[in-house]
């Protein structure tokens, strides 16, 4: 019963990233406005000077240095404590053609950027959140690897909502320092967590066939 209605969620999520991701896109493309996007910016509008410091931090756990840190030290945990070579290599695809993939989406949508002073530097275009999208490939895998080792029910929860936490915190640093919409961001964990779906699929496949 309990794995039943582990799958019963399971599919509800990905439906629901998969109605995100198309409605934010079709929204993008036809150059529409937001609700949301100027409700919880306004709402983020109102963040104290004080604490920019810390969600510039924080946004550098999302990016391609912090990311790529964590990546390897997962990857080393994987393979050298682990000896776990499909998820290691699993990982490693996921987050590297993931990144390629939300540079095309960003490339194929070309949404400007927020028309406000950008707190940190940015390049690219909008949409999708890189930060959010790839941030999200990483840490969730990472976390998903790392409770397959964890026993006990309370153990894999703690690992969940930390993960959560960071994810969202990356997210919302994104909008505070006003580089990213709201809608960017959740749109960039909509094509994360289809992308980490089928990663996870083809992970457990191999692990099967190998072992």
């Amino acid at each position: 019963m309990e794995r039943k209605n582990k799958r019963s969620f399971s599919y509800l999520f990905i439906i629901f990233a998969v109605l995100c991701a198309v409605f934010i896109s079709i929204k993008v493309a036809m150059s529409s406005h937001f609700w949301i996007d100027e409700k919880v910016a306004g709402l983020f509008s109102h963040v104290p000077e004080s604490v920019i410091p810390f969600f510039i931090q924080i946004t550098e756990m999302g990016d391609k240095k912090g990311i790529g840190v964590v990546a390897l030290l997962a990857l080393a945990w994987l393979l050298l404590r682990k000896r776990n070579y499909v998820g290691a290599a699993v990982l490693a695809l996921s987050v590297a053609i993931g990144n390629e993939v939300s540079k095309l989406i960003k490339d194929l949508f070309e949404r400007p950027r927020p028309d406000l002073e950008h707190l940190v530097d940015v390049k690219s275009y909008s949409f999708p959140s890189g930060h959010a999208m790839v941030g999200l490939i990483v840490y969730f895998m990472i976390a998903y690897l790392i409770m397959e080792d964890v026993k006990s029910r309370a153990g894999k929860i703690i690992i969940a909502v930390i993960t959560a936490i960071l994810l969202l915190l990356i997210g919302a640093s994104r909008i505070i320092l006003q580089v990213h919409y709201p809608t960017d961001v959740l749109g960039g964990y909509a094509f994360g967590y289809l992308w980490v779906v089928i990663w996870i699929l083809l992970y457990n496949y191999f692990k099967k066939r190998i072992n």
